[in-house]
């Protein structure tokens, strides 16, 4: 027999067998251990179930899937009667055209990032950037809205921060990522949405960066940074003085990249604020409630000081 605990990481094996008496909520990924969702949403809902009630026996699990098993799984959560599903890359892009719905807002990203359940599958929402807005504003004091917005990257949770750059009305934005054929398909795909707002829009590759704006808004969204060899993810030569770096890892809290940004008088955030409000607007999706924020930050500090 299972015993539900949000310290545990579960399997598919374990899905099967699923019988909590309350309602579930989850992430899905694989790496997913390290994951600190569940002590950030629980803490919410304990907090959310003092004014509602009905909110007292929701609990939020994390569970390990290959990537490979995604789309037969999702069919076993929804039979399972979990609500709310959270998503790490790489299931954001694979679940996309495997659930029964999305929300118009996600659509042109091609990624979901939570999953609310519905009568006949799950409706896919995407609220990465919602996060990210709020996790520069809150880190670095700035606003997208007509900042020179320089990402680094070309997967799912670079596509987030581009639309949400060019939804924002940022002055310009720029990809730099070292696979081309990668970075040459998401700027097609961005190149419509750019030249109907007016917004300029360019692409590099690290090795062919001569020179940044001076105040650009550098936002890292690849997994560089996560190892403590790993290299900054374009030259640190390249890197303008006093520029602004939000940088979508969290742990460890400060990566190279965010170091040399911070060796040149610039200023610098990590990626923290934006997994606590990007999960914010997941469980208020789920709820209908407004989450509290605040609470999930403090939890999310909490648990990052344990590991």
């Amino acid at each position: 027999m299972l015993s539900y605990s949000a310290d545990q990481t579960y399997t598919l094996t374990d899905l099967q067998e699923w019988d909590f008496p309350g309602t579930s909520l989850a992430v899905l990924g694989q790496p997913v251990r390290h994951s600190i969702s569940p002590q950030m949403h629980n803490a919410a809902l304990a907090h959310l179930a003092q004014a509602h009630p009905k909110l007292s026996d929701w609990r939020y699990f994390r569970f390990v899937i290959d990537p490979v098993q995604l789309v037969e799984a999702l069919p076993l959560f929804h039979q399972k009667g979990f609500v709310g599903l959270n998503l790490t890359v790489p299931h954001k892009e694979i679940a996309f055209p495997a659930i029964e719905g999305v929300d118009p807002a996600a659509q042109a990203i091609g990624a979901v990032n939570t999953l609310r359940w519905q009568t006949k599958g799950y409706l896919g929402f995407n609220t990465d950037g919602y996060g990210l807005a709020r996790g520069i504003k809150i880190q670095l004091g700035r606003e997208i809205e007509g900042s020179d917005f320089v990402l680094i990257g070309a997967g799912g949770a670079a596509r987030a921060a581009a639309i949400q750059a060019l939804q924002s009305r940022c002055a310009s934005l720029t990809v730099i990522n070292r696979n081309q054929d990668r970075l040459r398909r998401l700027v097609s795909e961005l190149a419509p949405l750019a030249a109907a707002a007016g917004i300029s829009l360019s692409s590099l590759s690290p090795s062919d960066i001569e020179h940044l704006p001076a105040s650009c808004l550098l936002v890292n969204a690849t997994s560089l940074g996560l190892k403590p060899d790993d290299p900054t993810p374009i030259p640190v030569d390249r890197l303008p003085e006093k520029s602004s770096c939000f940088d979508m890892i969290y742990n460890p809290p400060s990566t190279a990249l965010m170091k040399a940004v911070s060796a040149k008088g610039g200023q610098v955030g990590n990626g923290l604020a934006m997994l606590v409000h990007q999960g914010a607007k997941s469980l208020s999706i789920w709820t209908e409630t407004e989450a509290p924020a605040d609470i999930m930050q403090q939890a999310a500090d909490k648990a990052l000081a344990a590991h």
